[in-house]
């Protein structure tokens, strides 16, 4: 469902409120050692994380991770068992979700079907029972906004999916919340839609100046969208950092292999800074792999984009298969071992390795990860 929450606070005055201020926003955001179990599963397992004043922080993670759960002990709709959830510098931990003043956006939209746009938006407003032509004002703005003035009149059964979901983020907006909290709001409409509502999604939230937190299982959408992006493994945070950190310089095994895709390639150091790789010397991060002895067996992980794939009539691989993506192509070889590497080739290269192709492999200097090999001693 999608819920605007809202402090129980007399109605705010018009004045000064364009679409593009925000009397509260730019509010810092703080989880302390939160802690929330259901029976033995620990959904989050000493959780901290600090959001600065008008940032947007994205929070990745498989299913499970307990991002959702983060989100909803924000809310309010989920009672830590230990922590503390500070917003403005304001403990509100035990606060009730009504006196939060967040503003929230789910995945199903959830407008009622008996009002139509410009009356969905200002509802929260209404309950705080603003005059008429205050809320009626404002909701106008806020649909100008996120570019639906013209379809103010329309009932949500008149409305696509994607002008729904505009509908909903004026409707979180509009009562002018401190924090907006949005989970997953974009994975029900189809791929277009979604990369143009990201956006969206990003010019408004600049624009209006508002902390935002945004939970997705979407890795595209998170980098794209957010100013750092948050990691998260079995109730904990893994790593928190801007998009490009996270992907080039993950500081775990597991961050390195969940955002983006890796080839994992055997390896043996051979100096204190150096592995071999499929006969190539290769630097190893100063993040990862530099308490390895020399002789280590170790696997090393590699971005498709720095392996390149190229029809070899000797060569010791075999393109498995290529999948056409557009603007690139994702090609897999088999090595004689087994091991598959993946290598993104422009179109125009990657026509040339379909499935059943000879083919050598070059790397191409940038190793992102090494982890000692399981099994070696």
């Amino acid at each position: 469902m999608i819920t605007t929450t809202m402090a129980t606070a007399p109605p705010p005055t018009s004045a000064g409120h364009g679409p593009g201020t925000h009397t509260g926003g730019g509010v810092a955001v703080e989880l302390e050692n939160c802690r929330r179990t259901f029976g033995k599963v620990h959904a989050l397992d000493g959780f901290s994380i600090s959001i600065a004043p008008g940032e947007l922080v994205a929070l990745l993670g498989p299913s499970g991770c307990g991002k959702t759960t983060a989100l909803r002990a924000v809310a309010g709709l989920e009672r830590l068992d230990e922590g503390r959830v500070l917003v403005g510098g304001d403990d509100i931990t035990d606060v009730p979700p009504h006196r939060r003043n967040l503003g929230m956006v789910f995945q199903a939209y959830s407008l009622f079907p008996n009002m139509n746009a410009l009356e969905n938006v200002g509802f929260a407003l209404e309950v705080r029972r603003a005059p008429v032509a205050q809320r009626h004002k404002r909701a106008g703005e806020l649909l100008e906004l996120v570019g639906l003035s013209a379809l103010a009149e329309r009932y949500p059964h008149e409305l696509s999916g994607g002008q729904q979901q505009r509908v909903a983020l004026a409707r979180a907006l509009c009562a002018e919340p401190r924090l907006l909290l949005l989970d997953e709001p974009l994975s029900a409409l189809d791929a277009k839609v979604r990369a143009q509502l990201r956006d969206e999604i990003r010019r408004i939230q600049l624009e209006v100046g508002i902390t935002t937190l945004f939970v997705t299982h979407d890795q595209e959408e998170a980098l794209s969208m957010a100013d750092r992006v948050g990691v998260m493994r079995a109730g904990h945070l893994e790593q928190l950092g801007p998009p490009s950190e996270v992907y080039s310089n993950p500081v775990t095994n597991f961050v390195a292999e969940f955002v983006g895709s890796v080839s994992r390639l055997p390896g043996e150091v051979v100096a204190p800074n150096s592995v071999d790789v499929m006969g190539s010397r290769l630097s190893i991060p100063a993040s990862t792999g530099g308490d390895l002895p020399i002789g280590s067996q170790v696997d090393v992980l590699v971005r498709p984009e720095s392996i390149r794939i190229r029809p070899q009539a000797d060569g010791t691989a075999v393109v498995a298969r290529a999948a056409f993506l557009g603007a690139v192509v994702r090609v897999v070889a088999a090595l004689p071992n087994g091991v598959e590497v993946t290598s993104t080739l422009p179109a125009s290269e990657g026509h040339t390795l379909p499935a059943g192709t000879r083919a050598g492999i070059e790397l191409l200097g940038d190793v992102l990860f090494v982890v000692e090999r399981q099994g070696s001693e």
